[in-house]
């Protein structure tokens, strides 16, 4: 009679029972990687880690899949950002655990290659996002997203879809972060945020550890001793106190299990270690904070910082008399994101359920020109564009057109249609905002709904599906991003019906809507400007004060 396989009760008795080794042969252990002892054994259903580059993940990844879908019976479809990437892995970690582990070998005997293994019962799918092949078509359990942020994150979406039959429905993602909520940090955002704390034998204060050279309350890391150090009392902090660590959450009652996982934390790493490699001249901020912090990192090229949109605000309401040319941009859909403008700036932005709102803004302003999503809702917009005929125009964004002319209009009988190319007209209107080169009239609280839009844009990289090579960049979206879409459409109308296509720079002074406190402790301010009042005016409202345009 063959001999049964032991049944393990976790994935720890099974590390120490089976002696599991890594692909180099050595033994898992926990001395230099205590920080992994709970996320192997982690069973949430949704699991997020935010990292740095090198702690570990991966293997621990690979040795908790195969448990889990041995023991359970799971099948998993395991992502990596290309095809390259899956026979780099598979072949040089993956393979090689297996072959160092007698019973992991004996586990995928039937069947056996670099897509896909069989683990007993069940089979682990490996594949590549930014490739020619479709999402793969088969039933999954669990999903794995590895290097998350490197992915073609609507491939990703797309295999959310592999999980619709089974019971389990698991979600594992983890990576270094690249922008702000977006791929895994967005992930981590909604998680309950688990952070290391270690205890300071000296003053007892639990504390997480963190880097922030601005601020000594909030810096773990004493540059001038070059050691760790307890952020109340100052005092040098043992190496075996990141050793003693404990996970603990900031929030009890969110659904995915997050942890955030620091190269602080890597008792392997050095006080020194770190500030010489902050300090290399080949650091470069985004290096440290991605992949050593394993913290989120944007400038204003990746992404429309919160202050760069809210330094082109006026401070005031505006809007331009009857006679005057505005364009419309629409982003269309279920529902319609719109917003208007002219030279002088935007100054309306608003969305609805049908069109009648877009007639009552071309009925007040008899000049104004419509620029609409033409790959939207296609009936609709081809009925609004035959009630107002020779003002509605259509735009199509399309992909990086490998031309110098960013938009092109129709001529003959396709004069009233436009094609753009995404990229780089959402890069013009960052650029544009980024540079304060569009006015707009209103105040932060009119506009901050409009931004959020604006949030839910990044550039990523490109990569080649053969190479891994950097090949372009895209603005890819991880939420609505609607009006952003319909300021896009806006300045592409701009184009073609403002002579140039420029914006006349705001010459409104902005001042601030708080107020300052006096030498005598007291405070002066007018509660009109202070609660900016009309704030919810209707632009008819506007028109009917006294002098309507300096509202």
């Amino acid at each position: 009679m063959a001999k049964q396989p032991k049944q393990y009760r976790d994935i720890h008795e099974w590390l120490i029972g089976e002696e599991i080794k890594n692909e180099k042969g050595d033994p898992i252990e926990f001395d230099s990687h205590p920080f992994l002892f709970d996320i192997y054994a982690d069973q949430a259903k949704y699991l997020t880690i935010m990292k740095a580059a090198q702690v570990g993940l991966s293997t621990a990844s690979i040795l908790k899949n195969h448990f889990d879908a041995k023991k359970y019976e799971l099948d998993i479809i395991y992502t990596l950002p290309t095809d390259g990437d899956v026979r780099t892995f598979v072949g040089g970690k993956v393979n090689r655990i297996i072959a160092n582990n007698l019973s992991m070998l004996d586990d995928v005997a039937d069947k056996d290659s670099i897509e896909q293994k069989q683990i007993g019962k069940s089979m682990e799918y490996f594949r590549g996002t930014w490739t020619k092949k479709a999402a793969i078509m088969v039933t999954a359990d669990r999903l794995v997203h590895d290097e998350k942020d490197s992915s073609k994150l609507d491939v990703i979406a797309d295999y959310q879809a592999r999980l619709q039959h089974s019971k389990h429905k698991q979600t594992h993602t983890f990576s270094h972060p690249s922008l702000p909520e977006t791929g895994v940090h967005a992930d981590w955002l909604a998680s309950d945020q688990k952070h290391w704390f270690v205890k300071c034998p000296s003053c007892k204060h639990w504390q997480f550890l963190s880097w922030n050279t601005e601020d000594p309350n909030q810096m773990s890391i004493d540059l001038e001793r070059r050691a760790f150090v307890c952020k109340k009392c100052r005092e040098i902090l043992p190496e075996y106190v990141r050793r003693n660590g404990q996970w603990v959450a900031k929030y009890k009652d969110k659904p995915i299990s997050g942890y955030w996982v620091p190269l602080l934390i890597a008792p392997w790493m050095t006080a020194g270690a770190l500030i010489d490699k902050f300090r290399h001249p080949d650091t470069t901020p985004e290096f440290w904070w991605t992949k050593v912090l394993g913290l989120p990192y944007a400038d204003g090229s990746s992404k429309l910082l919160r202050k760069s949109f809210f330094q082109n605000l006026t401070g005031k309401q505006w809007a331009p008399p009857k006679d005057e040319r505005v364009v419309i941009g629409v982003d269309t859909g279920l529902r319609i994101d719109y917003v208007v403008g002219n030279t002088k700036g935007l100054f309306h932005h608003g969305d609805a359920e049908d069109y009648s709102a877009l007639d009552l803004l071309m009925e007040r302003w008899p000049r104004a020109i419509a620029m609409l999503d033409g790959g939207g809702d296609i009936l609709r917009t081809r009925a609004f564009k035959e009630k107002w005929p020779g003002r509605v125009f259509l735009c199509y964004l399309t992909g990086d057109r490998k031309k110098n002319e960013m938009v092109t209009f129709g001529t003959g009988d396709e004069a009233s249609a436009a094609t753009a190319d995404r990229n780089r007209m959402i890069q013009l209107v960052v650029d544009e905002y980024r540079t304060n080169r569009i006015p707009v009239h209103g105040t932060e609280e009119q506009w901050f709904e409009y931004w959020l839009d604006w949030n839910n844009l990044s550039k990523m990289k490109v990569l080649d599906p053969d190479t891994n090579v950097v090949k372009g960049y895209k603005w890819v979206r991880n939420g609505r991003d609607h009006r952003a879409l319909a300021t896009v459409f806006w300045r592409v109308g701009m184009r073609r019906f403002a002579g140039t296509g420029s914006i006349v720079q705001s010459e409104t002074e902005v001042r601030p809507t708080s107020y300052m406190i006096d030498p005598n402790q007291t405070v002066s301010f007018d509660p009109d400007e202070m609660f900016i009042k009309g704030v919810n005016k209707t632009l008819d409202e506007l028109e009917e004060s006294d002098d309507w345009r300096n509202v």
